[in-house]
């Protein structure tokens, strides 16, 4: 054999030991084929006549922990809320009836 076909057959050697070693290792080298465990993204799936809650975060002084109580109570939209006693409001809350005022006032202008 001549010194050239030798190169060729070392060089396929290599490139086959290669690709072995890449086939044994292809489950560390390919990213997980299940899912990840993380919560799906939310869409609002109502019928077409359901009423969608509003974000109540959306009014200043509203954050998160006082827009869960609201829900809790009943109050998910601003039409709702602008319709709501502002001592009502704040007893559920658990804020003072100034806030609470100022919460109605703020969704009134929003509806």
């Amino acid at each position: 054999m001549n010194h050239t076909m030798k190169n060729v057959i070392r060089f396929a050697g290599v490139v086959a030991g290669l690709a072995a070693a890449a086939w044994a290792l292809r489950d560390r080298m390919l990213p997980d084929p299940h899912p990840p465990t993380e919560n799906p993204p939310k869409f609002r799936t109502g019928s077409a006549g359901a009423i969608d809650n509003d974000d109540l975060t959306e009014i200043k002084g509203i954050g998160p922990a006082y827009a869960d109580r609201l829900v809790t109570a009943g109050i998910t939209t601003y039409a709702i809320l602008a319709k709501s006693d502002a001592a009502f409001v704040a007893e559920i809350a658990g804020t003072t009836e100034s806030a609470a005022s100022n919460w109605v006032a703020a969704a009134a202008e929003l509806t």
